[in-house]
């Protein structure tokens, strides 16, 4: 099953598969020919590399999971993922829920002593885990099964046990890596997540360098200069690259003719969209589709 993006009125990710009644849902994921656009959401994630390596960038740190490894991802930790340079394949078993899933109520001791410590840490953003203490060994084994309850049915009670245990040892983990000091003091990015939001929810639209930094109340120089620090390309740039990101996922994913999927994608005709999707994945987008299609 796989995540489709998208933001509800306050810019936040809603993710398939979450419920009121159980906010709980497994996703296998290939990356191999796709990036995980630019997101956040409140579900924390419960991450596995399957096949191949992963690499997660937030807006502090780049990381790379091996495969065999785990991965947590705090709540509102705004990131990105795409298959990590050199590996062939990126497969990852996401196991995404809310918190309130283990917490039960608001001020419980499940959330006072246990979720909040890590949740309202900005110290923690993205936890890598591996076998090598026993906590890691532990967190692995319950991620595992977890994975193989993901069809069974009435599954319910023993998916928020496995949680829950999977957290208890995660604190431990943390506690480790902490003593090991791996974890690094985060800036703020809220202007940065705004101009996201902005972008993310008007990529199909005609919008200019003017119409982003006028919604982030900036000039448009400063709005390129902030964008740049963190990102390390303009607004602008961005915008192509996100385009090209979900033209690529139509591909794949539907039978839309590629004249349509350009300007679904805002592109604002197919020359341009054809021209422009070649130089950033060196292809054509009916090679793309039919060479992704055969494996």
């Amino acid at each position: 099953m796989e995540l489709s993006f998208i933001q509800d009125e306050n810019a936040v990710e809603l993710i398939d598969g979450i419920t009121y009644e159980f906010p709980y849902t497994m996703h296998e994921r290939d990356l191999s020919s796709y990036t995980v656009p630019w997101h956040w959401h409140e579900e924390v994630e419960f991450d596995y590399a399957y096949r191949g390596s992963i690499l997660i960038e937030t807006v502090n740190r780049t990381y790379t999971i091996r495969q065999g490894e785990a991965y947590f991802i705090n709540t509102n930790v705004m990131n990105t993922k795409r298959k990590a340079e050199g590996s062939s394949y990126a497969v990852e078993h996401a196991h995404l829920f809310h918190p309130i899933l283990l917490t039960g109520h608001y001020r419980s001791i499940f959330e006072t002593k246990y979720l909040n410590p890590i949740l309202k840490n900005r110290l923690v953003e993205v936890v890598i885990v591996k076998e090598n203490t026993e906590s890691g060994k532990s967190f692995l084994k319950f991620l595992r099964a977890l994975t193989r309850l993901a069809e069974t049915a009435n599954a319910e009670f023993e998916i928020r046990s496995l949680l829950s245990r999977a957290w208890t040892v995660l604190v431990q983990e943390i506690e480790i890596q902490r003593q090991k000091e791996l974890f690094e003091t985060p800036s703020r990015h809220e202007r940065t997540k705004d101009i996201l939001s902005f972008i993310h929810k008007h990529y199909q639209e005609k919008i200019t360098i003017a119409d982003i930094s006028g919604h982030a109340g900036i000039s448009a120089r400063e709005c390129i200069r902030s964008f740049k620090n963190t990102f390390h390309q303009t607004p602008m740039d961005y915008l192509i690259q996100y385009r090209v990101e979900q033209a690529k996922r139509l591909l794949l994913e539907t039978e839309e003719p590629v004249t349509n999927i350009a300007f679904m994608t805002g592109f604002n005709n197919s020359a341009y969209f054809g021209k422009t999707f070649k130089k950033h994945t060196k292809s054509t987008p009916k090679e793309f589709r039919r060479s992704r299609r055969q494996r």
